[in-house]
């Protein structure tokens, strides 16, 4: 009988404990207690997004429980995103309408209205939990999931909220996902390709995607390349990966489709506009001569260049952008066969910055 009264007394103990516990665990989602400067730092430097859960979950708000439990079951559907795509970070605050001292309110108000520019009713934006998805890089962009009075939600609805938009979302270029259908295009069209390897939660392979989007990038894009993007890692050559180090995203390189397994130029991280220009100007059909002093002549059925650079990649193209010959210079003159060149205007590019048009009669 003392025996059985003691184990009693233990699962009492023991439920109370469990109750009162906090609701973190070792297991549980590492959620970041700090301020708006601190958590888009840590972001950036991870190349995430951010997971911002605003509510009352330590005081055992109802629906911040139900929500928290769902993001965080290890088993579900949730945990993994936010695991592998984001830094999550907790905001606490008081229950609307609470009769306890309500210092952090003004504070609220202001994160709400000021900082995530969203809802502006106030019978609605005091309602827990809120949920928003942000970009470190641009923290006022429409990627936000606002979570109001309408009771508990569905394991469905958080996974639509906290799923992220495809990194081609709102551009224009036509990328080629299927590598066989990119090699074929640019072998048909003679153009080069532009490889990318990134991801959907890279806020730096987001950035760098909208960037070739857009002028002056999107022309050169659209005119020279066939662009390929993948999510395959193993995409990445082998001779640029190592084991200790995670290289960032993207992956981006130039090939040419004749030969695939080289790369002409390739380079890891968010690259500015100015650098990415500078790196696809070589492999480009310009309609602006450089001044230079190079000695471009046609001689009968003879292109004949010299100059004095070493080592450079020669290219001929015709208006439309389509390659007519590619050799590589290697020493101070070159002579190319042009017999079977087509008549009238061509470019000629170098891989060392410089471009002129020749005539062939």
């Amino acid at each position: 009988m003392k025996n059985l009264k003691n184990l009693t007394l233990l699962a009492i103990s023991s439920l109370i404990v469990f109750t009162s516990a906090p609701i973190c665990s070792a297991a549980d989602i590492e959620w970041n207690e700090v301020d708006r400067e601190t958590i888009l730092s840590m972001a950036k430097e991870q190349d995430r997004f951010i997971l911002l859960f605003a509510g009352n979950y330590k005081d055992r708000c109802r629906y911040c429980l139900a929500a928290y439990d769902k993001l965080n079951n290890p088993s579900g559907p949730l945990r993994s995103i936010v695991d592998d795509n984001y830094v999550p970070w907790f905001q606490s605050l008081f229950v609307y309408g609470s009769t306890a001292p309500n210092p952090n309110m003004s504070d609220f108000e202001m994160f709400i209205s000021g900082y995530l520019a969203i809802r502006t009713d106030p019978n609605v934006s005091k309602q827990f939990p809120i949920i928003c998805v942000i970009n470190p890089d641009d923290p006022y962009e429409d990627h936000t999931e606002f979570w109001g009075p309408a009771g508990e939600r569905t394991t469905a609805e958080l996974l639509n909220a906290i799923t992220l938009p495809g990194i081609f979302a709102g551009q224009q270029l036509k990328w080629h996902e299927d590598k066989e259908e990119a090699f074929a295009l640019a072998k048909a069209q003679e153009k080069f390709i532009f490889k990318m390897v990134g991801k959907d939660s890279s806020p730096n392979s987001k950035k760098v995607v909208k960037q070739l989007s857009e002028e002056p990038l999107k022309q050169m894009m659209e005119d020279n390349f066939i662009l390929w993007y993948s999510y395959d890692v193993s995409e990445i050559p082998e001779v640029v990966t190592y084991a200790e180090t995670t290289l960032p995203f993207p992956y981006i390189s130039i090939i040419d489709p004749e030969e695939p397994d080289e790369n002409l130029i390739s380079s890891f991280g968010y690259q500015d506009v100015e650098t990415l220009e500078e790196m696809v100007k070589p492999y480009t059909v310009s309609n602006e001569i450089v001044a230079s002093v190079n000695n471009v002549v046609v001689m009968g059925h003879v292109l004949q260049i010299s100059n004095q650079t070493l080592n450079e990649q020669i290219q001929i193209f015709n208006l439309n952008g389509q390659r007519i010959a590619n050799v590589f210079k290697k020493d101070y003159s070159v002579q190319i066969d042009a017999s079977f060149f087509p008549k009238g205007v061509l470019v000629v590019c170098s891989s060392s910055g410089w471009s002129t048009k020749i005539i062939v009669q």
